[in-house]
């Protein structure tokens, strides 16, 4: 299925769609994230540092036990709001260690227990991951958000989403604020990926019918051209589809028309040739009557006897190839066993094995002649022929066997050449003009299959193999 898929022009324009718009996206998304990322992070920074300026003015004047309230209250996920007595600026190190401790213990414990940071600690694994990070250093804190007069110190957090505050209080004390998030929200994200995705779905189904839109009138042109091929006559291919598609079903009209002409042209002609030979080879022949060498009158007839059936045969070639007959449905095990019962009756050793049914569209007259040209020619070196049905659903495969001297493999090609006969290889009483198998192959090729001869050990074996169309 998937194999089919990548085939058909509307898979491919499909797939190529889907391709341009995922390096499309990509490549927008890979150029736009960066600068996502660092206005989400400096959006997050900006709310955290104005809560806090803030918060300050709340809790300026409020007594100890309402102001650690009030700072609980405040915390988030993301945040956590304390005070402490001294300088949290000289604890260095410790005091990020400890607001990450502060940060990763649940706001329920802390409301709980009374938890503080300096009552906190980190486990082995936590405080490692800590220590790899590195430590800035607090700075001046320089930012319009900052609305309360007293100034604040800023702790960066390199490389991460975070960030801490400090500041002291009218009384005296220090309030510290600490931010953090892991990760940004994907919000965005998701939303690029959903109308990305509905973008997709949209072109696979805008280029699905643009495809088939222009694959239909390709798929009648194929189909026009298989049964062209098979010798059937068809009315002109009506012009429809873009430009490109008009021009090729016009010159398609235009390359059958031609064939035909070429084919009627070419059968007029030699029917006129071998009418017109008639006139000549009569004249000789009753010119021959009057020669009183008896030898040499039999030698010259016999030559006029080959002429004539030499002409007759190329005739009936040149009318074969021309396939006036019209196509239908026939039952080919009925044809093939009829063809056999009265090859029977005229004296041939021909057997035939029903293997079933099998429906098959065709030029039954022609393919008749075909099969008859196998059996006779099977008959006349091997003395006998059996004749079988081979059907799939995808091929019929009629097959003619004897057991007589058979064909040298170097042979099987070239004895499709009109007028190409084994002397030796066979029998050296050839009979016929070797037209045979040459108006076999013919009748083949023009119901799309072909003729393929192979050894039989002894004897050989000749199959038409045709497709089902």
């Amino acid at each position: 299925m998937t194999a089919r898929w990548r085939r058909s022009l509307g898979g491919q324009v499909v797939s190529l769609m889907l391709v341009a718009l995922i390096i499309g996206q990509s490549i927008g998304f890979a150029l736009s994230w960066s600068s996502r990322k660092n206005a989400l992070k400096e959006a997050a920074q900006s709310e955290f540092i104005s809560r806090t300026a803030t918060l300050s003015k709340v809790v300026a004047g409020m007594p100890d036990d309402l102001r650690r309230d009030v700072l609980l209250a405040s915390a988030t996920t993301y945040t956590r709001f304390w005070t402490s007595d001294t300088d949290p600026k000289t604890q260095g190190r410790n005091w990020y260690v400890g607001s990450r401790a502060y940060l990763l213990e649940p706001l329920s414990d802390i409301i709980h227990y009374r938890s503080t940071p300096e009552s906190l600690a980190l486990d082995k694994d936590q405080d490692a991951f800590i220590q790899t990070k590195p430590f800035l250093g607090w700075q001046p804190l320089q930012s319009p958000l900052w609305i309360s007069e007293t100034p604040a110190s800023v702790l960066p957090f390199e490389n991460q989403i975070g960030l801490g505050l400090v500041m002291q209080l009218p009384d005296g004390a220090w309030l510290n604020a600490v931010f953090y998030k892991r990760h940004l929200s994907d919000t965005g994200l998701m939303q690029s990926l959903l109308t990305t995705l509905i973008t997709g779905v949209a072109l696979c189904l805008i280029g699905f019918f643009a495809a088939q839109r222009i694959a239909r009138p390709l798929r009648m042109l194929t189909t026009s051209a298989e049964l062209l091929g098979r010798g059937e006559t068809l009315p002109a291919m009506p012009d429809s589809g873009p430009d490109d598609i008009r021009n090729l079903q016009m010159a398609f009209n235009t390359m059958q028309d031609r064939l035909h002409r070429f084919v009627d042209d070419r059968t007029r002609m030699l029917a006129a040739i071998g009418h017109d030979l008639r006139t000549p080879l009569t004249t000789l022949r009753l010119r021959v009557e009057f020669i009183q060498d008896a030898d040499l009158r039999r030698k010259m007839t016999e030559t006029l006897d080959e002429m004539q059936r030499m002409t007759e045969a190329t005739l009936a070639f040149a009318k074969g190839e021309a396939t006036t007959e019209p196509t239908r449905n026939v039952e080919l095990s009925a044809l093939l066993e009829s063809l056999c019962d009265d090859l029977s009756e005229l004296g041939f050793d021909v057997s035939y094995v029903d293997t079933g049914k099998s429906g098959f569209r065709c030029r039954p007259d022609a393919l008749r002649r075909a099969v008859r040209n196998l059996v006779e020619n099977a008959v006349r070196y091997a003395g006998s022929a059996t004749v079988t049905l081979d059907a799939s659903d995808e091929t019929v495969t009629i097959l003619v066997e004897d057991h007589g001297p058979g064909i040298p493999q170097a042979e099987t090609e070239r004895v499709f050449s009109p007028f190409y006969r084994l002397e030796h290889s066979r029998n050296l009483e050839t009979g016929g003009v070797g037209l045979g198998l040459s108006i076999a192959r013919a009748i083949a090729k023009q119901h799309g299959g072909d003729v393929v001869l192979s050894a039989n050990n002894p004897g050989l074996r000749a199959a038409i193999v045709l497709p089902r169309g």
